[in-house]
């Protein structure tokens, strides 16, 4: 028997209710993104603008096997949460964007890097008209046949947990960057002999420099990393790991040995949002993914989440959204 929400009121003590274990068939669930449907998302085909970096993003995305380069010329504003099977590396040259990477919010803008990993649920809100974005999308295995070895390049795409993927470059390691990105363009359109092959070595040149800023930015960033950061830290990766299960603050309370009080106003301080907003918006980041990308109806969906009924996920999501989830499937 599974222990569900009866309602999402802001109390941390919402009343339970039963229900009986229901499997959802697995090919229900919202697939990751390959690269061309995460190209599609980054777009608008209602604006579209002439490239200027990289591929021609409106030619046939029919296969685009497991490396692209392209830029977000065109783009839209936001997106739903989305999930990927590939990496992607994006440099910002100009403009400003709300980035959510797994628990991590931040501001992506001029002079920053990124870092999005697979499986990792991701959005972005809040563009700016001028946001210009160079973007690498890779799966894994496009390096594997690199000259470097599995276990380096392992090294290179495992960012450290405690801090988000995002790192501020200085003049000298933007300009290695933003031309390093330059050549790879050049390189994937030009299309010569053994062009994959020099593409690989230069995106490792661009993960060596990725990991060099990361490293000076961590330097400057434990300086001033507190008590109260490193509880909050720990509280927004448990709930990235049990959100489907636990909805109150005193179940994450009681899993960091600390009371619900403590937590709460330690989460209000570093966040400026209750600890359980915090839970709250991450289930409802797994619904948007969900309603945009699986093939599960409303009511499979409040019963993938845990919800007791549909009405109730309903009332959940409209509540956050201002939109009934019928609405949104057809916004998105």
């Amino acid at each position: 028997m599974l222990w569900v929400l009866f309602n999402f009121g802001l109390n941390s003590h919402p009343y339970l209710t039963r229900m009986p274990d229901t499997t959802i068939p697995p090919a229900a669930f919202a697939p990751m993104l390959d690269i061309n449907s995460t190209i599609r998302y980054y777009l608008s085909q209602k604006n579209k603008a002439q490239q200027t970096f990289g591929m021609n993003k409106y030619a046939s995305l029919d296969d685009m096997g497991d490396f692209a380069v392209l830029s977000n010329e065109g783009g839209t504003r936001s997106g739903p949460p989305i999930k990927t099977d590939h990496y992607a590396i994006i440099l910002c040259l100009r403009g400003s964007s709300t980035k959510t990477v797994g628990q991590f919010t931040f501001e992506v803008q001029p002079q920053t890097v990124h870092l999005v990993s697979p499986g990792i649920i991701n959005s972005y809100e809040n563009s700016s008209d001028d946001l210009l974005l160079y973007m690498l999308l890779f799966k894994r295995e496009f390096l594997d046949e690199s000259f470097i070895s599995g276990p380096v390049v392992e090294n290179l795409l495992q960012m450290n947990p405690d801090y988000p993927p995002m790192y501020t470059l200085d003049n000298y390691t933007f300009g290695a960057m933003k031309a390093g990105f330059e050549k790879v363009s050049e390189e994937f359109d030009r299309g010569k002999a053994f062009h994959l092959n020099i593409i690989r070595l230069q995106m490792l040149q661009l993960l060596y420099e990725m990991n060099r800023a990361c490293e000076a930015c961590l330097l400057s960033f434990t300086k001033h990393m507190n008590r109260q950061y490193q509880l909050t830290h720990a509280f927004k990766m448990l709930v990235e790991e049990e959100f489907m299960t636990k909805r109150t603050v005193n179940e994450y309370a009681d899993i960091m040995n600390i009371s619900a009080k403590h937590l709460s106003e330690s989460v209000k301080k570093e966040t400026g949002e209750s600890a359980l907003e915090i839970i709250h918006r991450r289930v409802l980041r797994e619904a948007q993914y969900l309603l945009a990308y699986s093939t599960m109806s409303i009511k499979e969906i409040a019963l993938h989440l845990q919800f007791d009924t549909a009405s109730h996920f309903s009332r959940f999501f409209k509540q956050k959204t201002g939109l009934k989830p019928s609405l949104y499937t057809a916004t998105v």
